[in-house]
């Protein structure tokens, strides 16, 4: 995927303002339901989105050092720690307030920070089950990014032998049995 660095901070931009006026309406409880991602709750997964705007790059790298190289590691130590000392209001608040930031942890590259961005957005809101839906042409953009991604998803693997085709935007992607459906749940399918 190749695009303007500008175009591509902006649609994080986007996506962190739209998911911070999201968890500014959600239900209490709905901060505790399983999200997408397997191993957290909404909460924890509003949480991770947070470390990449709010925490320092020297913390980042000293924790993934101490935590072995291991990301999951790393990421549990950041996700427990902003969960546990931001309140909900506070969570959803720094989502709007560091929405522009402009910062990137050591070894993420742009289109990490956006992908993370715009998947965990749809992994909290599939968790709550109320739409948070995003601009199409950004779940597409994110679909090209991670089509080719090898490393940590190992994407191009999931769907050799595939033909993915979204209902909602102009893409479609590979050979092979048909996979079709809105941009957003063919982003979520593949990673």
């Amino acid at each position: 995927m190749e695009t303007n660095a500008e175009e591509t901070w902006k649609k994080i931009e986007t996506s962190r303002l739209a998911l911070g006026e999201y968890l500014k309406n959600i239900d209490p409880s709905d901060w505790e339901k399983q999200s997408w991602c397997e191993a957290w709750t909404v909460k924890d997964a509003a949480a991770h989105l947070l470390v990449i705007p709010t925490i320092a790059k020297g913390k980042v790298f000293f924790q993934f050092l101490k935590s072995g190289f291991k990301l999951d590691k790393m990421n549990d130590v950041f996700v427990k720690q902003i969960s546990t000392t931001l309140s909900t209001d506070e969570i959803a608040a720094k989502t709007i307030d560091f929405a522009s930031s402009q910062t990137l942890p050591p070894g993420l590259k742009l289109n990490g920070a956006f992908g993370e961005t715009v998947v965990h957005s749809i992994d909290v809101s599939e968790g709550v089950s109320k739409a948070l839906d995003l601009p199409t042409n950004i779940y597409v953009d994110c679909l090209e990014y991670y089509k080719d991604l090898k490393s940590v998803f190992e994407v191009p693997q999931r769907i050799a032998g595939l033909q993915l085709k979204a209902t909602d935007a102009q893409w479609q992607y590979g050979d092979g049995q048909l996979v079709e459906g809105p941009a957003k749940y063919l982003l979520s399918a593949i990673t």
